[in-house]
């Protein structure tokens, strides 16, 4: 264990990985989108995300840390409520890791093209751009140990944000009496280019159910965090995380909110940039491509990597004969594998670039459909992940959970039932 601040600051990491890989490009655009259409309204949603989140992460990792049967996989723990469950998480998982990989790529494409100062031709220069990232992420993390490369970026994104965003909120300014008042829990009439209740649904329909929270248990594993010995700096790790996550939107929201945009329809990511651009000068746009492409640039590589893992993790649980055996190869290093790196890099790297061309949805459009339809996956997991944590049939008898634990999870788990139902309303009916 870590001794003193600066041994516990050397030690972080998953957390950071983990905060950056959930703020994609969804937190940024749903933080704008809400901002500029509705002020502080509905900031509280995203506090509720992010403290839903904390309490749901922290009961997979216990799982993964106090489990009474010595694996370090959530996947293990599914299996022991239903066999099938691993398969189809993983499945699920995988098909939104593409999802996610279409509007991340987009968007790192397109910031990088305008950091680079539009050359060429502007109707192909974000996929050219898009193509070459993507290229280089394969040369990086095909060639060395990727979770070191991860937590590196990740950290050196995490500052540059929290500076960028940072700036761009003090240079703005904001309303302390209206941002007290967004933390009430209004849901205002829709305006502007999204419903109301579908941005709601993104900002929170992951909070517990998004096969993302899962990947934390892989994040886990590469950092060597595997006993219940590291609960305690676990635990310190992902409340970095969270606060990372706090500051760095919280920032984006107040300069949208502040920008005099209210009802307008922000549909495409360059309203974004121009949104602040118009509000603080050249610095704002500027700022803006640029804390969008370290968000984006470090998360495709996290989303492929971790929904990958979930997969291949969650196909060894259901097809092996034995739980035994299923859990010895779930603890084998699968980015080594020949099959590991196709799926990877042929299906959430390179595929998602198709939309990346222009004929193709645009940006926002993008980021808000897949992050709302994410929360249809929220169900079964918050289920599974109550059950193995409130049992001592699955978790060692003093981890676990207290009943105002369990309470909490139930309580988030109707969030996530809640943001699934809007969801799907606000999408298909």
């Amino acid at each position: 264990m870590p001794e003193g601040f600066g041994g516990y600051l050397r030690s972080l990491g998953p957390g950071v990985v983990m905060a950056l890989a959930w703020m994609s490009a969804g937190d940024l655009v749903a933080s704008s989108v809400s901002g500029a259409d509705y002020g502080y309204v509905l900031i509280w949603a995203l506090v509720l995300s992010l403290l839903a989140r904390y309490v749901f992460v922290s009961a997979i990792a216990k799982y993964v840390l106090c489990n009474n049967v010595s694996s370090n996989s959530i996947m293990e723990g599914f299996r022991r409520l239903w066999r099938p469950l691993p398969l189809l998480v993983g499945l699920c998982a995988f098909i939104l890791g593409f999802g996610y990989a279409t509007y991340i790529i987009k968007g790192a494409g397109t910031a990088f093209y305008n950091l680079i100062g539009r050359p060429g031709d502007s109707e192909w220069g974000v996929f050219y751009s898009a193509a070459g990232l993507v290229a280089i992420t394969l040369v990086l993390l095909f060639t060395r140990r990727q979770y070191a490369t991860l937590e590196f970026t990740a950290r050196a994104a995490a500052i540059i944000l929290l500076v960028s965003f940072g700036t761009v909120a003090v240079i703005q300014g904001f309303d302390p009496v209206a941002f007290v008042e967004g933390l009430a829990f209004q849901v205002p009439e829709s305006t502007g280019g999204v419903e109301s209740l579908v941005i709601v649904a993104a900002l929170i329909g992951g909070v517990g159910g998004s096969t993302t929270n899962l990947m934390y248990n892989y994040f886990l594993q590469d950092k060597g965090w595997l006993t219940p010995g590291h609960r305690k700096i676990q635990l310190i790790d992902l409340f970095v995380g969270i606060m990372v996550i706090l500051v760095i939107n919280l920032a984006i929201w107040v300069t949208a909110a502040e920008a005099d945009v209210s009802g307008s329809a922000i549909d495409d990511v360059n309203t974004l940039a121009m949104l602040l651009g118009n509000t603080i000068g050249q610095l704002g746009e500027v700022l803006f491509w640029l804390g969008l492409f370290f968000i984006t640039f470090t998360t495709f590589p996290a989303y492929s990597y971790g929904q990958t893992k979930l997969l291949m993790d969650g196909v060894t649980h259901t097809v092996q004969s034995s739980a035994d055996e299923a859990t010895q190869l779930a603890a084998a290093d699968f980015e080594k594998r020949a099959s590991f790196r196709w799926l990877q890099g042929g299906f959430l790297l390179v595929l998602p670039l198709m939309f990346s061309i222009p004929a193709m949805p645009s940006f926002v459009e993008l980021t808000i459909l897949v992050n709302a339809l994410a929360a249809v996956a929220a169900p079964v997991i918050i289920i599974a992940v109550i059950v193995l944590t409130s049992s001592s049939r699955f978790v060692l008898p003093q981890y676990v959970n207290r009943w105002w634990v369990t309470a909490a999870l139930v309580v988030v788990g109707g969030i996530g039932f809640w943001a699934s139902y809007q969801a799907i309303m606000g999408i298909f009916f």
